[in-house]
């Protein structure tokens, strides 16, 4: 048994929140000594996870907004200098950057993918703090865990890692929640969704032109777009702008009900210029529902084997919802290709490749 100390700077319902507690869980099923260590105010998100599972801890900090990012770490160092641990592993740059001050020596970090270095959705002292975070791992020789192969390389490539310092390690599907309730198809207007980010290497200009050209065809479809804050975003308004009928906005969906929204809908279209990995896709497959993606970043690698792959064309994905919706043969074989695929992302795959990282720095 190993005393494992797991540390993640995001609150648990984000996607690097998701990783750090379904890893724990994994983790602590192989019957290791595991403790998560996490960011927590008197008004977390977070309450209901702190008070269920006894091996979360508890960071107190203040965020002082724009230093948050820049704060943090000195938070996390300040909670962790008393711990000791077989191997502490850090969950993202900021938890990573606690630990340096922490001064732990048998360190790991998950950076999941270098797509700021790349894609640049985030500019100025933030992007510094970032880089020079990477430039300490990669002097200290800290092995750097990413979320695919893609992401390997891009990690190399874009942060000048060396090869033999980074493993790619898929994330797993939780199959307990997301999942096939069989629910008859309903008749009436053929149900498209996208999930995720609202940021732009996601693309959503691409998926509205997408709608643009059902609508002139004629198309019956509704579309439904999950993501935080829609109205902090230009897609509202490009949807007045191409004078689009069938398109929502829901914002923020919670976790407990991503599975009826899933089960709910015909089809999931994602269009993402780039992704390390991509959860929605895969956990679309997992509730049986056909998926068509694009093949930015990963998402040929990781969803390719299951999702219908097609190229940023708005025309080409236009097509293809319209022959799913009339092809039930074709609907159904990428209902049963999509369960197949996603069963090979389980969490015991990615706490036992971990655990491999583990024994390189703590035999």
């Amino acid at each position: 048994m190993k005393k494992l100390r797991l540390v993640t700077d995001h609150h648990l319902n984000s996607g690097i929140g998701r990783y750090s507690f379904e890893l724990s869980k994994a983790l602590l099923a192989e019957r290791h000594d595991v403790e998560l260590f996490k960011p927590s105010k008197s008004n977390s998100v977070d309450r209901a996870f702190e008070k269920q599972y006894p091996w979360i801890k508890k960071i107190k900090y203040r965020s002082f907004r724009s230093l948050h990012a820049h704060l943090l770490p000195f938070f996390i160092g300040g909670r962790l200098l008393t711990t000791s641990a077989d191997v502490f592993h850090a969950h993202w740059f900021m938890a990573g950057l606690g630990l340096v001050k922490a001064a732990k020596k048998k360190v790991v970090v998950t950076m999941h993918d270098v797509s700021l270095l790349h894609e640049r959705e985030k500019t100025g002292s933030f992007l510094t703090f970032y880089q020079k975070a990477l430039k300490t791992f990669k002097e200290r020789e800290l092995p750097i865990i990413v979320v695919s192969e893609q992401a390997k390389k891009d990690t190399i490539t874009y942060a000048g890692f060396r090869e033999n310092q980074v493993h790619a390690i898929y994330n797993g599907i939780n199959n307990h929640q997301f999942f096939a309730k069989n629910l008859e198809r309903q008749a009436g207007s053929f149900k498209l969704i996208y999930s995720g980010g609202l940021a732009p290497r996601k693309n959503l200009d691409l998926l509205l032109q997408a709608c643009k050209i059902l609508e002139d065809r004629r198309v019956d479809y509704q579309m439904t777009i999950a993501g935080n804050h829609p109205e902090a975003t230009p897609y509202p308004k490009m949807c007045a702008t191409l004078k689009l009928k069938n398109v929502r906005f829901a914002g923020f969906i919670p976790e407990h009900e991503m599975n009826d929204f899933y089960n709910r809908a015909d089809l999931m279209i994602y269009t993402s210029k780039y992704e390390g990995f991509g959860f929605s896709p895969l956990e679309a497959m997992a509730t049986g529902l056909p998926v068509i993606c694009t093949k930015g970043g990963s998402l040929a690698e990781v969803s390719g084997g299951g999702a219908l792959m097609v190229n940023d064309d708005a025309e080409e994905i236009a097509e293809q919802v319209v022959r799913l919706k009339e092809d039930e043969t074709l609907y159904e074989k990428y209902q049963i290709k999509g369960q197949s695929w996603v069963a090979q992302y389980s969490w015991k795959n990615t706490a036992l490749n971990t655990l491999e990282v583990y024994k390189s720095i703590a035999p």
